[in-house]
């Protein structure tokens, strides 16, 4: 049984009936006001156009508001790429190098999770298209055009779900018209995170480089 609170927030995260983008982006955005954290399951699959190849990466994605997310590559290679309070770590075990710098725009990977959703209007030209399932849960589908250039991504596609008004997929188009889709599965939101959870545990004889 859902409790009274959550159902009461989910009614009014809810789009009544979702005729242009504005009313999804307010429904993202009261959503967004209360998510403390996210957990899932992802698949990854980054399409090349020049060459016509298709490169597919599993793992676990963890988020916490404010500022912190957690991507842990299991297949077909492990890895870790890790975002804290506006820093960035990728951790690759097999050279065992950890690559660390400013973050830029790799919080867009999570586009449309937290409160940075209210911003969405702001930073993009958005567009409601034709609803979609992915796999069995049907989606709005939100098509978004940065307002200025510069970014790491030159379009965002938002899949929505249209009961829990959080993203289940995204595609993310580069400038070179290279794209990945990731598809999150078994979503849980707001359960307490470990507080270990955005610590990076690296061998000693790890190279860094920045």
């Amino acid at each position: 049984m859902i409790p009274l609170a959550l159902s009461l927030l989910l009614a009014a995260a809810t789009p009544a009936a979702a005729s242009d983008a504005s009313a999804v982006l307010k429904a993202l955005e009261t959503a967004g006001r209360a998510l403390k954290t996210m957990q899932a399951a992802f698949v990854e699959t980054k399409v090349l156009t020049l060459l016509s190849e298709k490169q597919e990466t599993r793992g676990k994605v963890s988020l916490q508001i404010p500022g912190r997310m957690r991507w842990d590559y299991v297949s077909p290679q492990p890895g870790v790429m890790m975002i804290r309070d506006g820093t960035f770590e990728r951790y690759v075990p097999q050279t065992k190098q950890v690559f660390r710098g400013a973050a830029r725009g790799e919080a867009d990977l999570l586009v449309g999770f937290g409160p940075g959703a209210a911003e969405l209007g702001k930073k993009y030209e958005v567009t409601l298209l034709p609803e979609e399932k992915v796999g069995a849960i049907p989606a709005y589908v939100l098509d978004l055009r940065p307002r200025s250039g510069g970014g790491l991504f030159s379009a965002i596609r938002l899949w929505v779900d249209k009961a829990r008004v959080i993203p289940v997929q995204t595609r993310l188009t580069e400038p070179t018209g290279d794209y990945s889709t990731i598809r999150f599965d078994d979503v849980v939101v707001n359960r307490p995170l470990p507080s270990t959870a955005f610590e990076l545990r690296l061998p000693k004889d790890v190279v860094e480089v920045k």
